[in-house]
């Protein structure tokens, strides 16, 4: 069984990545190729959801002075293209992010985001069956 996991995780680490490949190479582009952020950033997911799982790509827009506290029923990585928002954590981590940031959330892990500047944010999901991508909480 422990087999099967690795090989599964492996499965849906290659789907991100290729999804994160295939949006780099055929989005249009806003400007030259030089102008555009570039993706450099990492970190450690402790767990993939049990597949299947439905690989959804889209991009997002959020107006200035957006906010929103949510979860996600399952990991969902974030580039943001442009603009500006910041990340509150529950345990009050705090990080701002800009043209080029990334960041990555994992499923049922509740925290919000705040637009400081109208921001376009490419995104990848990994929604697990009968999963909803993202549910807005309220505010403690």
């Amino acid at each position: 069984m422990a087999a099967r996991a690795r090989v599964l995780a492996a499965v849906l680490a290659a789907l991100v990545l290729a999804a994160l490949a295939a949006l780099a190479v055929w989005w249009p582009r806003p400007g030259p190729a030089d102008q555009l952020p570039r993706l450099a950033a990492g970190g450690t997911l402790a767990a993939l959801p049990e597949g299947p799982v439905e690989v959804v790509a889209e991009t997002v827009r959020l107006r200035a002075g957006f906010r929103e506290r949510h979860v996600h029923g399952g990991p969902t990585f974030n580039h943001v293209i442009g603009g500006r928002v910041r990340l509150i954590e529950e345990d009050g981590t705090v990080r701002e992010l800009g043209a080029g940031g990334f960041f990555f959330e994992p499923a049922d892990r509740p925290h919000t985001i705040e637009v400081l500047e109208a921001a376009r944010l490419d995104v990848v999901r990994l929604v697990p069956e009968g999963a909803e991508a993202t549910t807005s909480l309220e505010e403690p």
